[in-house]
């Protein structure tokens, strides 16, 4: 069965305090053990990526692709930078979060715009 509704229902907010609810979402991690490896990712010292061309991208799903023979074929993307990971420091992020929050998707356009390629 599809986890997707009960994971965006902890993004919701409480119905009786109309407040985000941390409740909900430890809920849902506590009890669902596929999310570990989101958990990790989520709460390491990773940091918050330097725009989109230096962070890696992966598919919340498993998708089965058909070839024209009818074969069909679990598959899970994986999107590999090549521009090479590179985060801000915490300082870093919480001035671009105020100052720029299209940082990221600036940087992506400029850079394609130039002539690079979102690799």
């Amino acid at each position: 069965p599809s986890k997707f509704p009960d994971f965006i229902h902890t993004q919701k907010r409480h119905p009786a305090t109309n407040c985000p609810s941390a409740d909900m979402f430890w809920d849902f991690a506590s009890l669902v053990p596929e999310t570990i490896h989101q958990m990790t990712i989520l709460f390491s010292d990773r940091g918050t990526p330097y725009g989109y061309r230096h962070m890696n991208g992966y598919s919340s799903h498993t998708l089965r692709f058909v070839n024209a023979d009818g074969a069909g074929y679990w598959v899970k993307v994986h999107l590999k930078t090549e521009s090479g990971i590179k985060n801000f420091t915490a300082q870093e992020a919480a001035r671009m979060s105020a100052e720029d929050p299209d940082f990221a998707t600036r940087d992506l356009y400029e850079h394609i715009a130039g002539g690079g390629e979102a690799a």
